[in-house]
């Protein structure tokens, strides 16, 4: 979505739907082409909203350039109203490294490697979107993230609440600890696996790990058949192919359903999903 100003660098703008994927159409007044990335909404299908990207331009970091120097950072708001929009993941393909938007829409990555590089931007279930950049060594791109979607202005007390209602979803950890379905894994037991990835976690607790050319999934079983299980970071479901980005080092808690009807029912994703989950809530 193109945004008229001086310093932005590149934008995406709606294009009209094709009849199939992604489309795309934009100029600018100098009569250069500028890429527009827009997702046909599918029928019968919740509605899917128009994420654009501008990217604003490149600020020098006041530090040594080292390895893995790159920084990105920027904000996620509406593009119909402008107000920030929280809990928008933004992970980079590759590495280990994601940020999560505040409630000022903030997320700010570093230690990433150079070069080209491919994020990835998630929201609930309705977003999901890959885009290349270009990494500098110790330079921060700055990115503006837009959604085409209302955000709702909160009163300090809002956020307040939502602060009392994470420490409450923490809360249902341990009490669903003590129902004894599944396998949990407190502060404690993932202070004893510092340096782990996520994968690593969930083999280690006996889940099967299968992986293709690009990406590795966790499999289950549902039934008479294998099906992938799903994620939940804070509540809000992951792709499952974000598994290597997760360090077990960001988390305060881990549980893990092998199967679909030991899964908490506020976390159970799909009609007829008999497949397990893994829930994880991260350090604040």
């Amino acid at each position: 979505m193109w945004r008229g100003s001086s310093n932005v660098a590149t934008g995406f703008t709606r294009a009209r739907p094709a009849a199939r994927g992604w489309t795309s159409k934009a100029g600018t007044s100098d009569g250069q082409r500028v890429p527009s990335i827009v997702k046909r909404r599918p029928l019968l299908q919740r509605p899917l909203y128009l994420l654009s990207l501008v990217l604003i331009g490149w600020t020098p970091l006041l530090m040594q350039a080292q390895a893995d120097s790159a920084r990105l950072a920027g904000s996620v708001r509406s593009s119909i109203n402008g107000l920030p929009i929280a809990g928008v993941m933004i992970a980079v393909r590759g590495t280990q490294v994601f940020d999560v938007s505040d409630s000022a829409g903030a997320f700010a990555l570093a230690g990433l490697p150079s070069g080209r590089q491919m994020i990835r931007i998630l929201y609930r279930d309705s977003v999901w979107h890959e885009q290349n950049i270009d990494l500098k060594p110790a330079k921060t791109l700055r990115l503006s993230v837009l959604l085409d979607l209302d955000a709702v202005a909160l009163a300090p007390i809002v956020v307040e609440a939502r602060s009392i209602r994470a420490e409450r979803s923490l809360a249902g950890f341990y009490d669903r600890k003590k129902r004894g379905f599944g396998r949990f894994y407190t502060f404690r037991d993932l202070e004893r696996r510092r340096g782990w990835t996520l994968r690593s976690l969930l083999g280690e607790a006996g889940v099967q790990i299968r992986c293709g050319p690009a990406y590795c999934l966790p499999v289950s079983w549902g039934g008479t058949r294998s099906c992938i299980m799903s994620l939940f970071l804070n509540g809000m479901r992951l792709s499952p192919d974000d598994m290597d980005v997760i360090q077990v080092d960001d988390l305060a808690g881990v549980e893990l359903y092998k199967r679909g009807f030991d899964v908490p029912p506020e976390f159970q994703w799909g009609f007829g999903n008999n497949c397990g989950a893994v829930l994880m809530w991260r350090r604040s």
